[in-house]
């Protein structure tokens, strides 16, 4: 018997969780062989319960039993972040120095044990807290490549800023019913009654530059306007026909605004797919209306065209009503004058 808990001590668990927004990997291992641990039996390590970025500058990491950390037990990535770390009972609260910025990738790792020295290794990522996101509204959707000569187009999506702050850690979803792509703001402040364009089928061309400062006439390529902030993204463009956009402020949270758009031949179910997903986000979030089950019909409905692109008839509705089918050649990227 005593040798068959000799082995059980040496046993390590290592896997990977996502509580919420955070990607959490635990790497676990008992204590060293002893005759206190296997009289008493205690050989399993403590379990990670939650993890949770409360503010700009405080993680915390709540186990499943009392734990207790050293004085140097935790180390972060980048480099220019210091951090300190306190535990109480089942909680360990560990704290940065600078705050992260805004969405800024923060890579966490760190070892506790329980009261009998058994260890548990935890290494979270997550992005920099935003206690100050910006409000954003879908403002004009261009869903389709236009390869016209004397006017092209390429896939783009515009935002009306309602509210100042910055857009680090908020990000926009897009999807098909087989495929759904994303894009992350990167640091950025941005002012009320802004216009950002987020441009989804780049050319690759050097002039395509991200405006992250106070210049918005930085970039070229189609579409690129000097009267708005320029972004660039090449994770695949809107669908064509069919689709939804959504944004949202921070990860694990509801999103804020969207649109969902369908070809005016498609009817009945949704069914199962990557668009009702995202379709369903906005139906919870109370933004866009939907029969029970969705179907095809709770869509902007429309007959798709290169050439046109969807308008926002008010920042202050959501759902169908709010946006309209423009005029052939109605494209305006980087001025919203509706």
């Amino acid at each position: 018997m005593l040798q068959t808990r000799k082995r059980m001590v040496g046993l390590c668990l290592c896997r990977a969780c996502l509580m919420g927004s955070i990607v959490c990997w635990v790497v676990s291992s008992c204590a060293p062989p002893g005759i206190e641990n296997v009289a008493l039996g205690d050989i399993r390590p403590p379990i990670v319960k939650n993890a949770t970025l409360e503010n700009t500058r405080e993680f915390v990491l709540e186990f499943d039993e009392p734990v207790r950390v050293g004085e140097r037990s935790f180390c972060v990535e980048p480099r220019h972040l210091v951090v300190s770390v306190e535990s109480s009972e089942t909680t360990v609260n560990v704290h940065f120095e600078p705050p992260p910025a805004p969405g800024e990738p923060i890579t966490l790792a760190g070892n506790v044990q329980d009261l009998s020295g058994n260890t548990t290794r935890v290494q979270v990522q997550f992005k920099g807290y935003n206690d100050r996101p910006a409000a954003l509204a879908l403002s004009e959707v261009q869903p389709a490549k236009n390869a016209s000569k004397r006017t092209p187009h390429r896939d783009y999506a515009e935002f009306y800023v309602k509210r100042a702050g910055n857009l680090g850690g908020m990000f926009v979803q897009w999807a098909s019913s087989t495929k759904t792509m994303r894009y992350d703001f990167p640091v950025c402040e941005v002012k009320e009654g802004e216009v950002i364009v987020l441009h989804l089928a780049p050319e690759g061309i050097s002039e395509e530059k991200n405006e992250t400062g106070a210049a918005l006439d930085l970039s070229g390529g189609i579409d690129a306007t000097p009267y708005g902030r320029d972004f660039w993204s090449d994770a695949g463009g809107l669908p064509d026909a069919s689709g939804a956009i959504s944004v949202y402020m921070r990860e694990g949270e509801a999103p804020i605004d969207g649109i969902f758009y369908a070809e005016s031949s498609k009817t009945g179910s949704l069914g199962s797919s990557k668009l009702l997903v995202l379709v369903q986000e906005l139906a919870d979030a109370g933004l866009w209306r939907l029969d029970s089950p969705p179907t095809w019909e709770d869509a902007l409905m429309w007959k798709p065209s290169t050439t046109k692109p969807f308008l926002r008839t008010s920042v202050e509705k959501n759902g169908a009503e709010a946006w309209s089918v423009g005029e052939s050649g109605s494209q305006n990227p980087g001025l919203m004058a509706r």
